[in-house]
């Protein structure tokens, strides 16, 4: 029997469908290679180089909306679009084998299945395209040539992930095409074709509901986050704002006192597990070697060197508690976090290479990953200024950034650079990864204050003592005063703190609270040891760090 005559729609949506399944399979090996094997994740790539080129107006606009998880949802989406391609890629090699224009009648029998040289040609196809077109226009360059992994794992990763997708392809086409020929032979037989036209609409009736009911759900669940992602959790008022005093002279003395520990309040030290991690990279951070690693001092100075794993940590450290948030912390995020690291100032490491020349301004940090920050250098030569070796007594764990990472008091979190590499000073300025997007080059914290305990819209009894309790943090500019407000920052009751481990750390507060029955809207500001006062003034993340008072709803019975 000759195959069955098929229209090209029909070849179409066979090849499509195969190359769906078939793409979703490959990707995971994909995204396994990558995780497990340095291969290279194209969603990584391609979502990178989207962000970059990112109007910065649309990326503050989408923040707004999805928060510090925007990246996350781009990758899925980049995902998704990956295996659209594969099943794309698969309907037109249906359409093209099936034409009598390109004759290639010799890669199918007379049944109509694909020879399993149809899925090699194919993924052999599908390797050019992702490592001479794919890849240089994420900025990648050929191959990967300018990636961390560097050009042969990105060959051989390619050619895996191709394989298997055109081997699947095939698979899984040949399944279709036998099924549909048997199940069309039996209608025809049968003279029931009415019924198997009728079964078939039936299924095709019931993939399109589902899909529709999928969009729907989705569209709604974006509508639902953009809706209650547009009410902040800050306080808003002019009358607020109009009153507002920036900074205090003298600056209050800080109201020390034993607080206590009630639930839900952020431990004074975070541990590892617990320490927030954010970085570039969507899918998996860089598995550095350190017994091959090294780390390179170079630049404008006098006497360039490069230092092993074992040379770095053999020389003199200091310890130091020092707390860390990321730039794009909402008001009261989580991104935020305490610990004691331990590490060789980045002042004796300058040294170490002599003289520093003329005009430098700068020192630019290079990472495993391909990320990069800059510092100005007098900030490089502050004694706090650390390239970090431990966290909180041990190793520094690969995702704070193993084996060195610098640490730099008093500005975001994005300059503090992981997985490090190389150490340059230069005279030019430097703008690095997010900087190229349009965050701050110079990111200095901005004075904040986190309610812990209560939660929002949470209710507690007015016949048990209540602890209103939290953490503030103003960089290295420690904190003097916590205040709280029950009545829009009309009045402020001013909370006991405890005393800090160190002047780079957060500031535990608490004030105890046994109110009425009712509703209230509690809100926090914080003072700095120079006398600074939060600023009421709502602002997003973008592009300087955000601001404004942190607001709760407690509801007391």
């Amino acid at each position: 029997m000759g195959p069955t005559p098929t229209s090209n729609k029909q070849r179409f949506n066979t090849g499509f469908l195969a190359g769906f399944l078939a793409g979703i399979l490959a990707t995971g090996v994909m995204l396994l290679l990558s995780i497990t094997f340095s291969g290279v994740s194209l969603p990584d790539a391609g979502s990178s180089a989207i962000s970059l080129a990112m109007p910065l107006r649309f990326f503050e606009y989408l923040h707004s909306i999805f928060g510090p998880n925007s990246k996350y949802y781009l990758f899925y989406i980049v995902l998704i679009g990956q295996c659209l391609l594969f099943a794309l890629s698969g309907g037109l090699c249906n359409l093209l084998q099936g034409s009598t224009r390109f004759q290639f009648r010799t890669w199918v029998d007379e049944r109509g299945e694909l020879h399993w040289s149809t899925g090699i040609i194919l993924a052999f196809i599908l390797w050019l395209f992702a490592g001479l077109i794919f890849l240089p226009l994420t900025g990648s360059g050929v191959f990967g040539s300018k990636l961390l992994i560097g050009p042969w794992h990105t060959i051989g990763s390619l050619a895996v992930v191709g394989l298997v997708f055109g081997i699947l392809f095939v698979f899984i086409q040949n399944w279709l095409v036998v099924n549909y020929i048997q199940k069309r032979s039996a209608a025809l037989e049968g003279s029931q074709e009415e019924d198997y036209i009728s079964q078939t609409s039936g299924r095709r009736a019931l993939l399109r509901n589902g899909l529709v009911l999928l969009g729907l759900g989705t569209l709604g669940a974006l509508a639902w986050r953009f809706i209650s992602g547009g009410s902040s959790s800050t306080l808003s008022s002019s009358q607020v704002l109009q009153t507002f005093k920036n900074k205090i002279t003298p600056p209050p003395q800080p109201n020390y006192g034993t607080i206590t520990q009630v639930p839900d309040l952020s431990p004074e030290v975070s541990s590892n597990e617990q320490f927030y991690v954010v970085s570039k990279n969507f899918l998996s951070d860089p598995t550095v070697n350190a017994s091959s690693w090294q780390l390179s001092v170079g630049g404008l100075v006098a006497h360039p060197y490069t230092l092993t794993y074992d040379q770095l940590t053999a020389l003199p450290t200091k310890q130091q508690y020092e707390a860390m948030m990321c730039i794009s912390n909402e008001v009261g995020g989580e991104y935020m976090s305490n610990a004691l690291w331990e590490g060789i100032p980045l002042v004796n490491l300058l040294q170490r290479a002599g003289e520093i020349k003329p005009g430098a301004t700068k020192v630019v940090l290079h990472a495993a990953d391909g990320y990069s920050d800059s510092i100005h250098l007098a900030k490089a030569l502050e004694p706090t200024t650390l390239v970090a070796t431990h966290m909180n007594s041990v190793t520094l764990p690969q995702g704070h950034g193993y084996p060195a990472r610098l640490l730099v008091p008093g500005i975001y979190g994005m300059k503090h650079v992981k997985w490090i590499t190389s150490i340059e000073v230069v005279d030019t300025d430097y703008q690095g990864y997010w900087q190229q997007s349009g965050w701050s080059d110079p990111a200095p914290i901005r004075l904040t204050s986190r309610i812990d305990t209560p939660v929002d819209n949470a209710e507690v009894s007015a016949k048990t003592p209540t602890y209103i309790a939290g953490v503030a943090f103003s960089g290295n500019k420690g904190i003097s005063e916590v205040d709280v407000s029950f009545d829009n920052a009309k009045t402020w009751h001013r909370a006991t703190l405890k005393q800090p481990l160190s002047g780079l750390t957060w500031v535990l507060w608490e004030l105890p609270w046994q109110p009425a029955a009712g509703s209230y809207t509690i809100s926090v500001r914080a003072i700095d040891r120079e006398g600074n006062v939060q600023d009421p003034q709502i602002a997003p993340p973008l592009p300087n760090g955000s601001s404004g008072y942190h607001t709760i709803d407690v509801t007391v019975t």
